[in-house]
């Protein structure tokens, strides 16, 4: 048997990158996966590849709307969730003088908006599960690097309300955990204005282990929070 057999994961952003992955790697280990995703195509192709996929959903996680019937589609088809995986996410690599509001709204929904809609929605049946929330964050969580105010500013609310939604559900017997991954080899590094070769990047299979080996903790434990980087550091020349 698996280290998450039958247990019931929800992870958005769930069609490619760090979300796949981490859904290849719990699926491994048993878990049965409801897979999220903004595009209905690339969402179907993942769930193809993931056997132990028990619903895959279509949803903008920025919308309430969305969010609303998605979980009222976990709750109704299959009654439970044992972990939520918050993985949406976008990014703008542009001067603060040039980043636009469009920008701004972008980031700040998919990045934090998103993360508050979806646990909330989520926590009638986390609570009844005594379930875990895992939010991928990213260090600029914690560094401020230039050219990424609208990123950054998102990402350091996330971390925020990891915080505090740590200390408000530790009482339910939910565990809270927030895992910074430094720059990953996904399609988010397109947006950079330089080319960084791949074997600097970290890969998104070293974030999903990262994922599972704080979610197979005992229950007497909780890994509040991973700092994942490049073995060069971060690049740039920034630590």
């Amino acid at each position: 048997m698996g280290k998450l057999e039958g247990k019931i994961v929800l992870i958005t952003g769930a069609s490619r990158g760090i979300g796949l992955a981490i859904a290849r790697a719990l699926d491994w280990e048993g878990a049965k996966l409801i897979l999220v995703g903004r595009n209905r195509g690339p969402l179907a192709r993942a769930a193809a590849q993931i056997p132990g996929t028990v619903m895959s959903l279509p949803v903008d996680v920025t919308q309430p709307g969305d969010v609303k019937r998605l979980i009222a589609a976990v709750q109704k088809q299959i009654r439970t969730l044992d972990i939520l995986i918050n993985n949406a996410g976008v990014f703008t690599y542009k001067p603060f003088a040039k980043t636009t509001l469009e920008d701004w709204r972008r980031n700040i929904e998919t990045n934090l908006t998103s993360i508050f809609l979806t646990t909330q929605a989520a926590l009638p049946l986390l609570k009844r599960s005594r379930g875990d929330v895992v939010n991928i964050l990213s260090v600029s969580s914690r560094i401020a690097f230039q050219n990424c105010s609208a990123y950054a500013a998102a990402k350091f609310g996330a971390w925020g309300l990891t915080g505090v939604l740590r200390r408000e559900l530790r009482a339910e017997g939910i565990r809270v955990m927030a895992v910074l991954p430094g720059m990953t080899a996904t399609r988010m590094k397109d947006e950079l204005n330089f080319s960084v070769p791949g074997e600097d990047l970290l890969q998104p299979e070293d974030v999903a282990a990262a994922v599972l080996g704080a979610l197979t903790q005992p229950r007497r434990a909780t890994v509040e929070e991973i700092l994942l980087m490049p073995s060069g550091g971060a690049l740039g020349g920034e630590d």
